[in-house]
């Protein structure tokens, strides 16, 4: 996700979420926040992206313009090429790791696979004095586009490396701009199929403008490896020693609206700002971002931030091309659609919306959620975002009292003298995530990870 701490308006097109909490924003001019009420921004025509699990609506004229993806601890790039051009350049890369020496005397080449034609898994050192990781390289050829898929493993796990590497391009297809139907992970021109089995992904794209160039969109998310950050508004007073650095610009500032806000079921912030940039112009910079949950593919961290008077990329610099009501209609109409991409022909979910996976006992549908200390109404397996000691997804039976988190800290010496126990409880909330009699090939992918699954009798 963008740097909290970054604050300078670079060019125009940095305007990141580091913008501090100021005291007294200045009020907008009602009277411009009136204009244009039916402005032609409003009657764009969208179209529909898919990025990652999710698909938001752009304006038909939105360019992608570069982004990162990362996959399963792999990262991956996408670029346009000939079939020739692709087998020049992979033949090529290979004949250097052969040629090319390592200090034990072997070639920095270790390990080929070869699926296909198509697809090639190449194992290397990095250079001659590489010891401690190696490169590993997937590549596939589809429809004109070249697929790499990277990572570094150690040494003793290149097999494993190498095989997983393999397995994601085995799952990889190309796509251009639909929306695909089936489960799995969209990237630029192409979708890695799975059940949300990932534990770790995330990406970030940027879209800008044809017909108003000045206009950024970037679009991130990230699965939570852990506790979900901080919310995006409590983050404002952190980097207030930061803006000193603005000087007399801090006049400039203005916040057109902030607060709570939930997108598509999925609870989250928003923060519209305007302020001037390096060359003197006012530019906007919108931001909503919700933090998500532990572990969890289908609520990930997810960031929208929307830019005027961008000049990136040494582009000329100039005033922002839409006005406070028509950057503001833009800003609805993007933001609101954000929803769960749909995997069964039907409609896309909101993210935050209880499944309506049917179960002949249940009371609830899946996805429901209690706080610590309600009686559990559903016996099942529920999810908490803490890593509780007992497993953060654990089977609760109907009747129970849903119990705080347990978790684990470090204790000083003189605490381990006193007989302080390393372990508080906390408040949490409950996610019902799966029935009991729920296999393994029917969880929803939120339930899939390495936690552990333990009874509630165990606590």
């Amino acid at each position: 996700m963008h740097s909290p701490t970054k604050i300078i308006f670079k060019g125009g097109g940095s305007l990141l979420l580091a913008i501090s909490l100021i005291a007294q924003a200045n009020a907008e001019d009602k009277s411009t926040l009136k204009e244009h009420a039916m402005s032609a921004v409003a009657q764009e025509k969208m179209s529909t992206h898919c990025l990652g699990r999710f698909q938001v609506d752009l304006p038909s004229d939105a360019e992608y313009i570069g982004g990162n993806y990362e996959y399963s601890f792999a990262t991956i790039e996408v670029k346009a090429i000939s079939y020739e051009a692709y087998q020049q350049e992979l033949d090529g890369f290979e004949a250097k790791l052969k040629s090319t020496k390592h200090k034990s005397g072997s070639a920095l080449l270790l390990k080929k696979n070869v699926a296909d034609g198509d697809s090639r898994v190449l194992s290397f050192w990095d250079d001659y004095n590489s010891t401690i990781l190696i490169n590993t390289y997937g590549y596939r050829w589809i429809d004109g586009m070249r697929y790499l898929v990277r990572t570094t493993p150690d040494p003793d796990k290149m097999e494993i490396a190498t095989s997983h590497v393999g397995n994601i391009l085995s799952h990889l297809s190309a796509r251009s701009n639909e929306v695909p139907s089936t489960p799995g992970f969209c990237i630029a021109h192409g979708m890695i199929s799975d059940e949300g089995s990932s534990k770790n992904e995330s990406i970030k794209a940027r879209f800008r403008l044809k017909s108003r160039p000045d206009i950024v969109i970037d679009i991130a998310t990230k699965r939570n490896p852990g506790t979900p950050p901080e919310l995006l508004l409590s983050r404002k007073p952190s980097v207030f020693s930061a803006l000193g650095v603005l000087g007399a610009t801090l006049s400039g500032i203005s916040t057109l609206r902030e607060g709570d806000r939930k997108v598509g079921g999925m609870p989250g912030q928003e923060w519209l700002l305007k302020a001037p940039n390096d060359d003197g112009h006012q530019a906007h910079l919108f931001t909503w971002e919700a933090p998500g949950l532990r572990r969890d593919a289908l609520h990930p961290q997810v960031r929208i931030d929307l830019q005027s008077a961008n000049n990136d990329g040494g582009r000329d610099p100039s005033p922002a091309s839409l006005t406070n009501q028509q950057m503001l209609e833009l800003w609805e109409s993007i933001l609101s659609s954000l929803r769960l991409r749909p995997t069964n022909g039907g409609q896309a979910a909101e993210v935050g919306k209880p499944s309506t996976q049917a179960h002949p006992d249940s009371i609830l549908p899946l996805g429901e959620f209690l706080r610590t200390g309600a009686i559990c109404p559903q016996t099942g397996y529920w999810q908490c975002p803490e890593n509780d000691v007992h497993g953060s997804t654990r089977l609760f039976r109907a009747g129970d009292t849903m119990p705080p988190a347990i978790l684990k800290r470090d204790l000083s010496f003189v605490e381990r003298l006193r007989g302080r126990s390393d372990q508080h409880s906390t408040s949490t909330v409950w996610r019902l995530v799966r029935y009991e009699d729920s296999n393994a090939s029917s969880t929803s992918p939120s339930s899939a990870g390495d936690d552990v699954i333990q009874s509630s009798s165990d606590t």
